[in-house]
């Protein structure tokens, strides 16, 4: 074998997946605090127009790219590909340094194809290597997303490791019949908690654990290939916020159409306050609004990316004026 192409010499390719709101950034941020992983390029795929991720992630690492072509099973062949290539030439003329790459997928991927193209395509195969896929299942939605969406089943099927998020917040026995459902939907894979997943992340996968990955993704039938009635929007607000005002009003939001928005995520402008604070919702459950150290970039304005069913940009813009969240007077807010 030439040197060249040993496995110890090509970069691996890691995966991290998982649906919406399963909390993948949450987890990628961890590992990319530990000083062994800071040599890593982060490929960063939101489902939608608009990414926001990025921002979010960029405070850790800027080595970040987002790529922006929709989604990514679906781009993978092309997008990924060259992208891995540029990536490669700018380890090779010095301007960039890493000795691994961990791709985010969308909530909405079947990492499938991602797979499939890094274990089949020649001239990756030169320089690069599958590594591990590690999907995050929502240890409070998980159980009913898999059930309702085959997406979540497919990104569990391809996995190496399945890591269950938020178990702080079920009981045992509810953590327990997850992990069983988790088992008989994939039997090969690893059950792992955070403490092991950079270790997970630091070996290789023998070809005979992982799941057979099928032509079942057909790029002809696009519409048939994700769940057709989910949708994204973002909405830009000019004015910064009341937060005490816009928690309350994000709270009633969720009670009343939970089921219908699957994610909220942004960043959101605070009267009063420098930094920005990030925003995250799964469904019914808002978390804390943390703070992010600055902002990531020159625009101050508050950005919320909603991906669910059953609503519209519009109708979220007539809820917030109900409840006066963009202040008194002539207000403007944009949606895309």
């Amino acid at each position: 074998m030439n040197a060249a192409n040993h496995p110890g010499s090509l970069l691996p390719v890691n995966i991290i997946t998982g649906f919406l709101g399963s909390g993948k950034t949450t987890l990628l941020r961890y590992l990319l605090e530990d000083p062994d992983f800071e040599n890593t390029a982060v490929l960063i795929n939101e489902f939608g127009e608009v990414g926001l991720d990025h921002l979010i992630a960029r405070e850790v690492s800027e080595d970040v790219l987002l790529l922006d072509s929709g989604c990514l099973c679906c781009s993978a062949g092309e997008d990924l590909g060259s992208t891995l290539l540029e990536l490669l030439d700018l380890r090779r003329s010095g301007e960039a340094e890493f000795d691994r790459v961990v791709i985010e997928t969308s909530g909405l991927a079947d990492p499938g194809p991602i797979v499939r193209l890094l274990m089949t395509d020649p001239g990756l195969g030169r320089h690069f290597r599958m590594g591990q896929v590690v999907a995050a299942v929502d240890g409070i939605n998980g159980a009913e997303t898999i059930g309702a969406y085959p997406e979540a089943q497919q990104q569990i099927g391809m996995s190496d490791a399945v890591l269950i998020t938020k178990v702080d917040l079920i009981p045992e026995e509810r953590l327990a019949a997850l992990q069983g459902v988790v088992r008989t939907m994939n039997p090969m894979v690893e059950l792992i908690d955070r403490s092991g997943l950079k270790t997970f992340f630091s070996g290789t996968v023998p070809s005979d654990r992982r799941p057979t990955v099928t032509d079942a993704h057909d790029h002809h039938h696009h519409d048939h290939a994700h769940t057709a009635d989910v949708i994204s929007f973002v909405v830009t607000i000019a004015e910064d916020v009341n937060l005490k005002r816009f928690i309350r009003w994000l709270e009633l939001l969720l009670t009343a159409r939970g089921k219908s928005i699957l994610r909220v995520k942004g960043l959101l402008a605070v009267a009063g306050e420098e930094r920005p604070r990030v925003v995250q919702a799964v469904q019914t459950i808002v978390f804390p609004l943390d703070s992010l150290g600055c902002w990531p970039d020159a625009d101050r304005r508050t950005r919320l990316v909603f991906i669910g069913k059953d609503i519209t940009a519009a109708a979220i813009e007539r809820s917030l004026r109900k409840h006066a969240i963009l202040g008194e007077g002539v207000q403007r807010m944009e949606t895309a």
